[in-house]
């Protein structure tokens, strides 16, 4: 339903974490950014971190903060798809017609370790869940493998990230 943590501006995540519920205070929410923003080392660590992303196009329609946390968002978003160790996709609003949509589930986040085992990590209302069921963990490849077919190939993504950022070519 956002923009993944990983990839988001320090602007937006203030105005999301600090419009949550319950609304924490503001060293809470302080904290929360701070921690949220020191991960991004993943993203330029010496072993690069392969990373694909499948975002929702309401996601990038939903206004959190104002106009312009959303316009440096999405201009962020356009900035990390041309990394070489992201593929950044957008699942568009219209995926699901002719029946078949399977991104109906929330979130999910597939990892391959360094010995190539596969888990899958879930957060749902506030609380987090490490899968390592290699059955479940299947099923949940399979799943992400249907939703990124549905999704806009990386060069389309990035048209429509830069078109709604207002960004001129």
């Amino acid at each position: 339903h956002v923009v993944h943590g990983l990839f988001q501006t320090e602007a937006y995540a203030r105005a999301l974490i600090a419009g949550g519920y319950p609304q924490p205070t503001p060293e809470r929410v302080e904290e929360l950014v701070v921690g949220r923003m020191a991960r991004k080392v993943l993203l330029d660590r010496k072993q690069v971190c392969e990373i694909e992303l499948i975002l929702d196009e309401s996601v990038l329609r939903r206004p959190i903060g104002d106009g312009e946390v959303m316009r440096e968002q999405l201009a962020y978003l356009a900035e990390c798809s041309r990394r070489r160790n992201v593929n950044l996709q957008v699942l568009p609003l219209n995926a699901g017609l002719g029946g078949e949509y399977v991104a109906d589930r929330g979130n999910l986040t597939v990892i391959e370790t360094t010995v190539h085992d596969h888990v899958t990590y879930l957060e749902i209302q506030g609380e987090s869940l490490l899968i390592t069921d290699r059955t479940k963990v299947s099923t949940h490849r399979q799943r992400y493998a249907k939703i990124r077919a549905q999704a806009l190939d990386p060069r389309r993504s990035l048209g429509l990230i830069e078109e709604l950022a207002g960004v001129q070519r």
